[in-house]
């Protein structure tokens, strides 16, 4: 589904991303996980479009790379950023429609949608019309997965989704992303919390000053020795 191939990605003399490859099978949860500055975030940045790179980055055999942002949204790919960044003056229910505007669905469909992100969110329902800046950073990162969610993605790249959240909120997130992954939807999972990326994670990508420097089954690599001592605590 999703192929990069030999992307590099410079900020004037800073190269961030050298010479990066990494593939996503339909279906897959597939997890980036390495340090804070090693270079993750610049490589989803890069496919979706939000900076420019060299290298090839093809989507079910579409070139993306020189593409814009809007038109890689329209085929499918969708990213929750790091820090959230919902709507702070919108309420979870504006926030959440506003997922959907690169769509044309009815009223219905979108009615639908929402309380399918309830379900999964029961403490959005319960805040439906709080304005999404009162909410703690916890509700805010479920309520910009909805709104991910309510885009339809077929490749859905979560950034960063547990950074500066207490465990409890972590937990469940990833018992989100759990339930996600049983119902087929393609992801990308760019994490520091190694093991929990692992968990959850068909396959892993280790990356270190911008190079993947392991990439296996999410097993192999949990029970990888140099993994775990780096990343793992172990």
């Amino acid at each position: 589904m999703l192929q990069i191939r030999d992307l590099n990605v410079s900020y004037g003399s800073i190269h961030a991303v050298r010479g990066l490859s990494l593939q996503v099978g339909a279906g897959e949860v597939v997890t980036l996980i390495g340090s804070n500055g090693a270079g993750k975030s610049t490589t989803v940045n890069a496919i979706c479009g939000t900076i420019s790179s060299k290298g090839s980055i093809q989507y079910n055999g579409k070139e993306l790379n020189g593409m814009s942002t809007h038109d890689i949204v329209k085929d499918g790919i969708v990213m929750v950023p790091e820090g959230r960044k919902v709507f702070p003056k919108l309420s979870v229910v504006d926030n959440l429609l506003m997922g959907a505007y690169s769509r044309k669905a009815s009223k219905a469909e979108l009615t639908q949608d929402i309380d399918f992100v309830f379900g999964l969110f029961p403490r959005l329902a319960e805040r439906k019309s709080q304005f999404a800046g009162t909410m703690s950073g916890g509700e805010q990162q479920m309520l910009a997965i909805g709104r991910a969610l309510m885009a339809k993605p077929k490749l859905l790249i979560l950034d960063e989704p547990s950074m500066g959240l207490a465990p409890i909120v972590v937990k469940d997130i990833f018992e989100t992303i759990r339930i996600i992954k049983k119902q087929g939807l393609t992801t990308l999972l760019i994490e520091q919390n190694a093991s929990m990326a692992l968990s959850v994670a068909d396959r892993g990508y280790v990356m270190e000053h911008g190079e993947i420097r392991f990439h296996d089954t999410a097993h192999n690599l949990r029970t990888q020795d140099s993994v775990k001592k780096a990343y793992l605590g172990h």
